[in-house]
C-alpha cells in the first residue's frame, strides 16, 4: 500500500516539476511565492516526496497554537514554515473565511453569530499590517494576535454569561422552581442559558474591544503628534484637562463615525454590549461599599488598563482558576500599575497639563458613553430597540440602555 502511495506521489510530483519548468521558459512577475522551489532537508520519508504546496495546505490545516511548535520537529518542517510563511497564513485564512480574505468593512456585508464565522469578523476588523512593498504581511504573529483576540472575548462572554443567568436564577427563585421542579432541569436550564447568552454576547464583544484598542492606539498616536509640535517650538505651553478631554472625545467621534460603527444597529448593538459590561463591573462591588465609593475605576479600567485586565477581574470574582483571594491581590497589583505608569508618563508632562477632572481615575461616561449617547441621537436613533436573547423557548433576557424602548416582555440582565 505505501509502495502505491508513492509511486502515484511521485508522479504527481513528477508533473507539476515538470509544469514548473514549462513556466520557467516564460516567467511570469506575479506568479504566487508558494510556487518558488525550496530546497529542503531530507526526511527519508513520503514527506519529501509532496510538492511544496500540499505541504502549505497541509500545515494550514494545523491549529494557530501548533504552527509555531511544528518548527522545532525537524528541519525540513522549519524551513518550510519559514520560507512559506506568508502563504501558509493566507491560506489558513481562506479555508475558516470561506475562500476569502481580510478587507475593509463597509456597511452591505452582514456578518452572522455563528462560532465559525468569528474569523471573519475579527480578522476585517483587525486586518494585518501593510507591507511597505505593497500587500499586507500575513504572519503566523498575526494569526495569534487574532486568537488571543478571539480567546479574550470569548472568555469574557462566558464570564458575563455565567454571571447573568446566576442573577436570574437568584432573583426568580419561585419561577424557575415552578418552571423547572426538578434539580437537574434547573442546572439543564442553566446550561442552556449561559450557552445561548455567551453564543450572542461574543460577537458585540468584538466590536467593544476594537473600540478599547483604537482609541488607546489614536490617543498613543494623538500624543506623538503633540510631542513633535513640542520639539519643533510650536507647543509653548502644556494642553490643560478641559482641552485634553475635548480633543479625546474628537477621537471618539472619529472612531464611531468609522466602519463598522457607520451601520446605526451595530452602534446601537455595541453600545448595549458596553452598557452590559459596565453593569456587570458594577454589581460586583459589595452593597455595603455602593454607598461610599464611586465607579470611577471603572473608567480607569477601560480607559487605561490593557483589555486582559478586565477578565482578571471578572476571574477573581467568579473564582475560575484558583483562589480568589490571591486572583484579586494579583488584578489589584496590575491594576495600579496601569495607573501608575500613566501617571508617571514623562512624555505625558511634557504635553498635558495635570490630570483629567482632577483625580487618577476616568470617569465613565468620559470613555464611548457621552460620544455613542450623541452619536445616536444625531443619527436619530433614538430611541431604539433593547437588546433580547432567548435563553429558553419563551424565557429571554433583555439587556440596554436608559434610551431604549420601555419593554416588559423579558427579564433585565
Amino acid at each position: 500500500m505505501i509502495s502505491v502511495l508513492q509511486s502515484q506521489v511521485k508522479k504527481f510530483r513528477f508533473s507539476v516539476d515538470r509544469g514548473r519548468r514549462g513556466d520557467d521558459k516564460s516567467p511570469r512577475p506575479n506568479a504566487p511565492a508558494s510556487a518558488s522551489k525550496v530546497h529542503s532537508t531530507p526526511t527519508s520519508s513520503p514527506w519529501d516526496l509532496l510538492p511544496v504546496e500540499i505541504q502549505i495546505k497541509i500545515f494550514a490545516q494545523c491549529s494557530v497554537q501548533d504552527l509555531l511548535p511544528l518548527r522545532l520537529v525537524c528541519r525540513a518542517f522549519y524551513e518550510v514554515l519559514t520560507a512559506h510563511e506568508h502563504s501558509i497564513a493566507r491560506q489558513y485564512l481562506r479555508q475558516r473565511r470561506h475562500g476569502t480574505l481580510p478587507s475593509p468593512i463597509d456597511n452591505e456585508r452582514t456578518y452572522t453569530r455563528n462560532p465559525e464565522d468569528d474569523v471573519m469578523l475579527l480578522s476585517d476588523l483587525f486586518p494585518p499590517a501593510k507591507s511597505a512593498k505593497g500587500g499586507h504581511l500575513y504572519t503566523f504573529r498575526y494569526l495569534h494576535s487574532l486568537r488571543r483576540r478571539q480567546k479574550w472575548c470569548s472568555r469574557l462572554c462566558w464570564y458575563i454569561a455565567n454571571l447573568v443567568m446566576n442573577g436570574f436564577l437568584h432573583r426568580e427563585p419561585a419561577f424557575v422552581k415552578l418552571r423547572f421542579p426538578l434539580k437537574s432541569e434547573r442546572q439543564e436550564f442553566s446550561k442552556r442559558g449561559v450557552a445561548s447568552l455567551w453564543f450572542n454576547l461574543t460577537p458585540l464583544m468584538y466590536c467593544v474591544l476594537y473600540f478599547l484598542e483604537t482609541y488607546a492606539r489614536s490617543r498613543q498616536e494623538h500624543k506623538n503628534i503633540l510631542l513633535q509640535e513640542f520639539e519643533a517650538g510650536r507647543l509653548p505651553v502644556p494642553i490643560p484637562p478641559d482641552v485634553r478631554k475635548t480633543m479625546y472625545r474628537e477621537l471618539q467621534f472619529k472612531i464611531l463615525q468609522s466602519p463598522p460603527f457607520t451601520d446605526t444597529p451595530t452602534l446601537i448593538s455595541t453600545h448595549h454590549c458596553m452598557q452590559l459590561l459596565v453593569s456587570i463591573l458594577r454589581n460586583t462591588v459589595p452593597p455595603e461599599e455602593q454607598g461610599t465609593s464611586d465607579d470611577s475605576w471603572i473608567g480607569s479600567l477601560l480607559t487605561f488598563s490593557p483589555f486582559v485586565r478586565i477578565l482578571e477581574y471578572l476571574s477573581a470574582e467568579i473564582g475560575d482558576g484558583g483562589s480568589q483571594r490571591a486572583q484579586r491581590k494579583y488584578f489589584m497589583q496590575n491594576f495600579e500599575n496601569d495607573l501608575m505608569k500613566n501617571a508617571r508618563d514623562e512624555r505625558s508632562s511634557l504635553v498635558f497639563k495635570g490630570a483629567l477632572n482632577g483625580s487618577e481615575h476616568q470617569p465613565i461616561r468620559d470613555t464611548w458613553f457621552d460620544v455613542a449617547k450623541h452619536e445616536l441621537t444625531t443619527r436619530r436613533a433614538v430611541p431604539h430597540d433593547i437588546e433580547r436573547i432567548w435563553v429558553y423557548d419563551d424565557i429571554p433576557i433583555i439587556f440596554g440602555c436608559t434610551n431604549c424602548h420601555p419593554s416588559t416582555d423579558g427579564w433585565f440582565a
